[in-house]
C-alpha cells in the first residue's frame, strides 16, 4: 500500500507541476481516480490527504477535489518531492532545466546571506572545522561522489552556524535540490576549475577573514561568486538539439549577410 500511495501523489503531483491539471479543476471522483489510476481507495485517500496537507489540492466533502494554484499556495517541500522523483525517475525528465535554473538563481542569493549569519557566530573552533573538511574533499577530488558530500555538507555545516530556525528549516527540505545543483555543477566542471574552487574556499577560512565583523561582506560575496560560477557551469552543460542548432545558425547567418 505504501508504494501505490506514493505512486498516485507522485503522479498527481506531475501532472499538476506540468499544467496537465490546471488551478481550478475538478478531479473525477474518488471511485474513478482509483479506477483510472490502478489503486486500492485507500492508497488513494492517503495519497489525496498529502497533497491537501500541501496546500495543492482542496478536498470539500460533499462536492468534490479541486486542484489548487501551487505558485499561490505550496511550500519549498513541494518542490522537493520532485526533486526527488528526478533522482528515482533516472532519464525520464520530471524537473527540466528552466526550474533548476530558477532554484539556482535562488540560492546564488540566499546563500550569501545564511553565511552572513553564519559568519557572525563562527568560532576559531568551526573555521579549523571548515578547513579539515576542505583538506579532505582535495584530497578526495578524483572521487565525485566524495566531493558531491562535501560540497554538501559544508552547506549544511553553515545553515547550523546560524543558529536560525527559519535557516535549518530550509535547509534540510531543499537538500534534495542542492544535491542536484552540486551534482550537476561537480560534472561540469574540469579538475583544474574544482581544485580552484576548493582552495578559494580553504584559503577563505585560513584568511581568518570570518574573525572580522568588517570583512563579512566580502565573505558573503566572494561566496556569492563562488555560487554564480555554478549556475555559468551548469548552464553551458544544456545541450541544444541538433535541429534547433540549425534553426539558429541559419537565422544568425541571415543577420549577418
Amino acid at each position: 500500500m505504501k508504494q501505490r500511495f506514493k505512486y498516485v501523489a507522485n503522479q498527481l503531483m506531475r501532472e499538476i507541476f506540468h499544467s496537465k491539471i490546471k488551478p481550478g479543476e475538478k478531479l473525477p471522483t474518488e471511485r474513478e481516480l482509483a479506477r483510472e489510476m490502478e489503486v486500492d481507495r485507500t492508497s488513494l485517500r492517503i495519497a489525496l490527504k498529502q497533497l491537501e496537507s500541501m496546500d495543492i489540492l482542496d478536498i470539500r466533502q460533499g462536492d468534490g477535489i479541486y486542484v489548487k494554484d501551487y505558485m499561490k499556495n505550496a511550500g519549498v517541500d513541494f518542490l522537493r518531492l520532485l526533486f526527488l522523483q528526478q533522482e528515482a525517475a533516472q532519464d525520464e525528465i520530471v524537473v527540466d532545466e528552466y526550474i533548476i535554473d530558477e532554484v539556482l538563481a535562488f540560492w546564488v542569493e540566499f546563500m550569501p546571506l545564511m553565511v552572513k549569519f553564519a559568519a557572525r557566530r563562527i568560532t576559531a573552533r568551526d573555521i579549523k572545522q571548515f578547513i579539515d573538511v576542505l583538506t579532505e574533499e582535495l584530497e578526495n577530488i578524483d572521487e565525485k561522489d566524495k566531493v558531491i558530500a562535501s560540497e554538501l555538507l559544508q552547506q549544511e555545516m553553515i545553515a547550523e552556524k546560524t543558529d536560525n530556525l527559519l535557516f535549518l528549516l530550509l535547509s534540510n527540505s531543499t537538500r534534495p535540490l542542492r544535491k542536484k545543483l552540486v551534482t550537476l555543477f561537480v560534472e561540469q566542471i574540469d579538475d583544474k576549475g574544482l581544485r580552484e574552487h576548493i582552495e578559494f574556499k580553504r584559503a577563505l577560512f585560513r584568511s581568518r577573514l570570518l574573525e572580522k565583523p568588517e570583512s563579512i561582506e566580502l565573505v558573503a560575496e566572494g561566496y556569492k561568486k563562488t555560487l554564480a560560477s555554478y549556475q555559468e557551469i551548469i548552464r553551458r552543460s544544456w545541450k541544444i538539439s541538433a535541429r534547433d542548432e540549425k534553426i539558429v545558425s541559419t537565422l544568425l547567418g541571415a543577420v549577418n549577410e
